[in-house]
């Protein structure tokens, strides 16, 4: 029985994203997830209030398995200091396993959910996760120019903001692009971006 709902909640999470991809949220009715995943309105009603709720749930869902695996990875780093030497980009490309294979696994849901069609609560959220992870690191962090990322000058939740809006904007960026890049260069990119970060922030001054 329990995979028997969990199949019918699926077809009703892959017919919003479709229904996503060709419209705005604001456009699509339940009566589109309903004929599009060809479920009876009992059917959907016995598990949704509405698209949108179902929609939340599918968007919590990801955002459970995205902490779990930025997790996993985040908590075997052991790093004192960012720099932007080849070995810090491999450091990232080797301990960021987990959240690749996530991307690579759900990537076609993903981009329809930070798309303009969607709403802005996922967007927001993955970066409010990656926030969050970001900061159990980065006190420990400190750049080249050995300004401590715990000090005055550098503000932890800004940076640790700022440092997750730009993960997730490589992120973005890589798998809009996916058929022009191999999963090692979408590796690559998001470790320099990672790496980068820090300087790009500190130069720019945009933490206060």
């Amino acid at each position: 029985m329990q995979r028997r709902v969990l199949a019918t909640k699926e077809r009703i999470y892959s017919s919003i994203i479709e229904e996503l991809k060709k419209a705005p949220l604001t456009e699509i009715t339940d009566r589109n997830i309903i004929s599009k995943a060809q479920v009876s309105s009992g059917t959907f009603y016995k598990y949704f209030r509405n698209h949108t709720d179902a929609l939340r749930e599918l968007e919590n869902n990801l955002l459970k398995d995205y902490s779990f695996v930025l997790n996993s990875d985040l908590k075997y780093w052991h790093v004192d200091k960012l720099t932007m030497d080849s070995n810090s980009v491999k450091l990232i490309q080797n301990n960021l396993n987990n959240t690749f294979k996530f991307w690579n696994k759900n990537n076609d849901y993903l981009l329809v959910l930070v798309s303009k069609n969607s709403d802005k609560y996922f967007f927001d959220q993955l970066i409010s996760e990656t926030e969050l992870q970001n900061k159990k690191i980065l006190a420990k962090c400190k750049t080249k120019t050995k300004i401590k990322i715990t000090s005055d000058k550098l503000k932890v939740d800004a940076f640790a903001h700022q440092l997750a809006a730009a993960e997730i904007e490589s992120f973005i960026w890589c798998y809009k692009h996916l058929d022009y890049m191999s999963r090692n260069e979408i590796k690559e990119a998001v470790a320099e971006t990672i790496t980068n970060a820090p300087f790009n922030l500190i130069m720019q001054k945009n933490v206060a």
